[in-house]
């Protein structure tokens, strides 16, 4: 791995990220958060999907585009180890919350919390059944199909029709299961941000802009380090 120093706090984060060559930044940040690969990605339950640990370009990108902002209340449909959970709190101070079904991925995520000393709330439970209603944000990697998207669907449009929302939905389209959702135009192939539009609930506010900078936008379109100017050191 490129030899470049680690960071020390939530605010170094994205230049030194920015430092490493495109393909290393996903290893490198599971490394720094203690993280690392799941040794078994085996699904869980039928219509459920093994865990596969989300982009550090897709997360990042997820968190300027939103645009998600310390007021915001994400929530990780599916959070595996953590990796959205735990750079969305420290890359723009949300309130943020992981639900994930499998324990053992659980454990080594609260493992990892309690390393980082990092404020996130990770709940082992079926997301089905778990407390969602105050999300603002909700992200998801594919982590389940069939019937079992569709009951999530359901749970999504009734959040939606209190308040406004964004879904960003990673290697999956929600356009048969949420056709209330209204996709953002987009030049990604993975990722879509979709808007919740239910009657008589206030759009939310697009001109918010978190603090992610020139290097965030390096590591969200996966551009070389040297894209990154001496204004991100």
């Amino acid at each position: 791995m490129t030899n470049v120093s680690r960071p020390t706090s939530g605010a170094e984060l994205l230049p030194w990220l920015a430092r490493l060559p495109p393909g290393e930044r996903d290893a490198a940040v599971e490394e720094l958060l203690g993280i690392g690969p799941a040794s078994d990605s085996t699904p869980p339950g039928e219509h459920l999907i093994g865990h596969h640990a989300s982009g550090v370009a897709a997360i990042v990108r997820t968190l300027i585009e939103v645009p998600v902002v310390a007021e915001d209340v994400v929530i990780d449909l599916g959070s595996g180890l953590g990796k959205v959970v735990f750079l969305a709190r420290l890359l723009t101070g949300a309130t943020v919350r992981g639900v994930e079904l499998q324990a053992g991925l659980v454990e080594r995520a609260r493992r990892a919390r309690a390393r980082l000393g990092i404020d996130v709330d990770l709940v082992e439970g079926d997301v089905r059944d778990a407390h969602i209603e105050d999300g603002t944000v909700f992200f998801l990697y594919a982590p389940f199909t069939g019937p079992v998207l569709d009951a999530v669907a359901l749970r999504l449009k009734a959040v939606a029709q209190e308040r406004a929302i964004v879904v960003a939905a990673l290697g999956v389209d929600l356009g048969r299961a949420a056709p209330w959702l209204v996709p953002r135009q987009t030049d990604s192939f993975w990722l879509i941000l979709y808007d919740g539009a239910e009657p008589g609930v206030s759009p939310r506010p697009r001109a918010r802009t978190p603090s992610l900078g020139h290097a965030g936008r390096i590591i969200a379109f996966e551009r070389p380090d040297s894209a990154l100017d001496a204004s991100d050191a």
